[in-house]
């Protein structure tokens, strides 16, 4: 009965063992309070879990780890598959670096690592989210830079701000009369641009064998994803002249925004332009046919 009632007693703890397939270590605390160093780790942590990583739950994993046989043995012991080593440097002035490491269970031989430098306490959150990602997708720390994660220090660079406002020149070449003429465009605009959105007023033309259109439009363009390249699409609403004509019109748009990380960006994409009034010559001898919109390719920059 003894003995039953010691294997029913030890079923869920060796249970849960054989769920967990990996440890996460302290390598170095960085001298820092106990209750940061206890903050920095738990998020840790929960961002390996949020990657499908399955941590052993164990007291012999909690404190300051040397990568040497006894944490060979302890993830041994465990049952684990992986080991992930955190490192927090200490502080240069404000500046707190911090690393991860994938290491070998066994020989502790590191398989994947990756450093960033948080400003202050306030960033290691972030600052650790970016490196568990890092390591656990096999990138570099910089590739996991968003709007709303970048660090204070990758972003001096290029003075970022979370919105910023532009000036937007563009070059837009027709795509319609393939064969006839050179083609002539310019654009001009200035706009606000946020994490998700962009919002701008933009004037210009282009043509083709003297069948072009100008244009001064309000524009809305959505902007899906954070990183340094997201796609976009979006449209607007204004005046346009075309075929010795004027009157309201509308445009489409999609395109790459590029560099968005950095203080110049790069727009690439096309656009439609369409009249809401017709464009066919009444009393003029027709050269070309009318159109119910303008296609255009276009290449920007934005500063």
């Amino acid at each position: 009965m003894l003995l039953g009632a010691a294997l029913l007693l030890s079923a869920p703890s060796a249970l849960g063992q054989e769920r967990s397939d990996a440890v996460l270590v302290l390598a170095d605390d960085g001298a820092l309070d106990d209750s940061a160093v206890h903050a920095i780790r738990n998020i840790a942590a929960s961002e390996l879990r949020k990657h499908g990583v399955v941590l052993a739950e164990d007291r012999r994993t909690a404190g300051v780890h040397s990568l040497d046989a006894e944490l060979s043995t302890l993830a041994l012991d465990l049952g684990a598959r992986r080991v992930f080593a955190l490192r927090i440097g200490g502080r240069l002035g404000q500046k707190i670096p911090l690393s991860l490491e994938e290491l070998m269970p066994g020989s502790l031989a590191p398989v994947y690592a990756a450093s960033l430098t948080a400003t202050g306490l306030e960033e290691c959150d972030v600052v650790t989210a970016r490196l568990v990602e890092a390591v656990v997708d096999r990138r570099s720390a910089d590739s996991t830079a968003g709007m709303r994660s970048v660090t204070a220090s990758e972003s001096k660079p290029f003075a970022k701000k979370p919105g910023e406002r532009f000036w937007f020149i563009g070059l837009p070449v027709p795509l319609y009369n393939a064969n006839r003429g050179t083609p002539a465009g310019f654009s001009l605009g200035y706009g606000y641009e946020a994490e998700n959105f962009r919002v701008s007023a933009t004037f210009g033309g282009f043509s083709r064998d003297s069948d072009g259109i100008s244009y001064g439009v309000l524009e809305a363009m959505w902007i899906p994803l954070d990183g340094e390249i997201s796609p976009y699409i979006g449209g607007g609403l204004g005046y346009m002249g075309a075929a010795s004509r004027g009157g309201m019109g509308g445009s489409l748009e999609a395109g790459i925004d590029a560099f968005r990380l950095h203080g110049v960006r790069a727009l690439a994409g096309v656009q439609a332009l369409i009249p809401f009034f017709d464009t066919t010559r009444n009393g003029v001898v027709q050269t070309v046919s009318p159109r119910s919109f303008y296609p255009a390719a276009f290449l920007r920059l934005a500063f």
